[in-house]
């Protein structure tokens, strides 16, 4: 089932190797006329998608074409049907229903029709208490779907929820694979159909996962795979990921911005496509119990906000692949979403020598009395201790690695410490996050143009994947109403209220900046290009050829 709100953009998972599946390889893949090598910096721990120790986007570019949606998000984050043969429609606005249709030939590749049936099971699946999905926001609103085993599908919600299409777009789940099945234990190392164009293939854990043409996918839902497979081959290694794309050992890849790409922006063996997207770098704080007890004081968030630069960052890191990249100062709206976009966090401007005097003014001691580079004396504040904090981020991306140095020292030399905890993807998000043991942690959060109607998931009170613990129930009860309010204009203005009034103030993540996103594909491959989406660029792999 493709999740409605964000993907986590995740470092590689590199596990032992364990092959899966009829098609699995070893040692390194090459084209062949018919398949193409998708290389990529991360690999699914598992296959589950939207689920707790998944949730990663490198799992969504893969599931979406398998669990294909009634309508899909195509180049410029438009909506466009394929499973259905429309838009869904709004019958009515009190209660909130919903219909929509599949086409007639949308059917699973072992023959079975793809029915009102399986939207049943899915939500089914998304709201059993036993089941551990990473959210049931959406699903859990749902009173009633009716349609039986017929191709139209009635949604009727309990109450309003404003991310309707986002949520009855996605592909479902079948029902007659998946009835009385744990889906804990389901769809872990093989996914037996597909209602997309094309089909797992194997799992070669540690290496690759290989998806092959659907042959009973209908022209009618769109067009058929013109290649015969993709390999989606994960390198962990920053620097051996483009080595491999140029020694043609893959021929596309969706890379993390690394400075590497520049390179082949000049090379006429490559098509560097580039595009500003629904990704954003943001850093957040532990607000829990097993965070550092600093963490819990405003005045010391408000320290590490100030003591961060976050423009020369941004500067250092992309002035030769993005140049004037700006930093970001919204966790609700982009850069580019301009009718919202609101430089909220502006008001946090990087002032080291503020930073020293906020400190002491606290009764912190120990810290220097100026910046100072190469500084070694660390503030101890009142009740709170040492302020040396944990940062998590992901191994295997130099870019974040350097993120980090820049930052590192920032702080340093102003009297906070920061020690690294570099982890891979699978156990970043997997377990540490989860867990809530953790101080600061560097990460992505790739969206669409509706993840603001569901920001209460993640900086709300009990928020689903609020795992940061942050509650301010004034802002809760904001976010809240922001979900069920079906005007955007009327959305933007409250989120915009509700980040300036409490998340400003309050600091539950620092933003970094709206990444920019980047598709390298050989010349002689044509199709792949950016899709500034969670649906990522293979959303039209059905269109892909080699020359």
């Amino acid at each position: 089932m493709r999740n409605r709100s964000l993907w986590l953009l995740a470092g590689l998972v590199l596990v032992a190797s364990l092959v899966i599946g009829p098609g699995a390889t070893a040692g390194t893949e090459r084209a062949s006329a018919g398949t193409v090598v998708f290389i990529h910096d991360q690999e699914p721990p598992n296959l589950q998608g939207p689920w707790v120790g998944n949730n990663l986007y490198a799992t969504s570019l893969v599931l979406n074409n398998i669990w294909y949606g009634c309508q899909i998000r195509n180049a410029t984050a438009a909506w466009v049907p394929r499973l259905c043969t429309g838009k869904p429609k709004l019958i009515k606005r009190s209660p909130l229903t919903i219909r929509f249709t599949y086409k007639p030939d949308a059917e699973w590749s072992d023959g079975k029709e793809v029915t009102a049936a399986d939207f049943r099971a899915t939500w089914q699946v998304f709201i059993n208490p036993a089941f551990n999905v990473i959210s049931r926001t959406g699903f859990e609103d749902i009173a009633s779907v009716g349609g039986g085993n017929g191709k139209t599908v009635t949604v009727v919600f309990k109450k309003t929820y404003a991310a309707w299409e986002s949520l009855v777009s996605g592909g479902p789940y079948p029902a007659h694979i998946i009835a009385g099945k744990n889906m804990n234990e389901m769809f872990l190392t093989s996914i037996p159909v597909s209602s997309g164009p094309w089909l797992f293939d194997s799992f070669n854990k540690g290496q690759s996962i290989t998806v092959r043409k659907n042959p009973r996918f209908k022209a009618s839902i769109a067009p058929p795979m013109k290649l015969d497979r993709i390999v989606f081959r994960y390198i962990l290694d920053t620097n051996a990921r483009f080595q491999s794309l140029k020694a043609n050992e893959g021929q596309v890849m969706e890379p993390q911005p690394q400075l590497q790409i520049k390179d082949f922006m000049s090379d006429s063996k490559f098509v560097v496509n580039r595009k500003v997207g629904y990704t954003y770098e943001h850093i957040d704080i532990q607000f829990g119990p097993k965070g550092h007890p600093a963490l819990k004081q405003p005045y010391v968030r408000k320290a590490l906000i100030t003591g961060i630069n976050r423009a020369q960052v941004a500067g250092a890191l992309y002035k030769d692949i993005a140049p004037g990249l700006p930093s970001l100062q919204s966790l609700m709206f982009k850069p580019f979403e301009t009718a919202n976009y609101k430089k909220n966090f502006a008001v946090h401007r990087f002032n080291q020598g503020a930073v020293i005097k906020l400190l002491k003014a606290r009764g912190c001691t120990g810290g220097p009395d100026r910046p100072t580079p190469n500084n070694s004396n660390i503030f101890s504040c009142p009740r709170v201790g040492k302020l040396s904090f944990r940062f998590h981020t992901t191994t295997g991306n130099q870019l974040r690695a350097l993120t980090f140095e820049i930052i590192q020292r920032q702080l340093k030399s102003v009297g906070i410490e920061l020690t690294p905890r570099f982890q891979t993807g699978g156990v970043m998000f997997g377990t540490t996050l989860p867990s809530r043991d953790w101080d600061l942690m560097l990460f992505a959060w790739v969206g669409s143009p509706d993840s603001p109607i569901t920001i209460k998931d993640i900086y709300g009170c009990g928020g689903d994947q609020n795992d940061g613990a942050y509650c301010n129930r004034k802002l809760t009860t904001i976010l809240n109403k922001v979900a069920t309010t079906l005007d955007s204009s009327q959305r933007a203005a409250m989120l915009n209220q509700a980040e300036a009034t409490y998340m400003v103030k309050d600091i539950p993540s620092i933003p970094m900046f709206a990444r920019p996103v980047f598709v390298i594909r050989s010349a002689k491959l044509t199709g792949p290009a950016v899709n500034p989406t969670q649906e990522g660029s293979p959303w039209n792999a059905n269109t892909w050829s080699l020359g």
